[in-house]
């Protein structure tokens, strides 16, 4: 139907695994909200398009080689939360695994904020039961 927008899930997963992972930046205007909010732990920023452009290119440049994997992703139609897993490979050819956990808050098919936690070493592993 024209004129629908995606889900707050599509946004996120089109956000993670083509923006980054195929290292898309032609879609940060159609994925992210001009402004958007990001928060981190005592602090929340708002960035222009310009400033997230700049951040997400940045992060491109630093990381020739830069993936990230969903492993847990759970959406209520407006709020996404992703647990990831990350890995990198700077210029010096320093190699890094880490993971984090995302929130991110959807409206109008863009996302509009970002709450991050620290990234840590390694990778969240499967539970062995259920």
């Amino acid at each position: 139907m024209p004129g629908t927008q995606p889900d707050a899930r599509t946004v996120v997963v089109r956000y993670l695994d083509v923006l980054y992972n195929q290292r898309r930046l032609d879609l940060i205007p159609e994925l992210i909200a001009n402004p958007t909010w990001r928060h981190k732990a005592g602090e929340v920023k708002q960035l222009t398009m310009a400033e997230t452009v700049k951040r997400l290119q940045d992060t491109l440049d630093l990381c020739p080689e830069l993936h990230f994997d969903s492993v847990v992703m759970h959406d209520d139609g407006t709020m996404v939360t992703v647990n990831w897993n990350g890995r990198s490979t700077q210029h010096d050819g320093r190699s890094y695994e880490y993971c984090g956990i995302e929130v991110f808050r959807v409206s109008e098919g863009k996302i509009v904020e970002i709450w991050n936690s620290r990234e840590t070493g390694g990778h969240w592993q499967p539970s062995q039961t259920f």
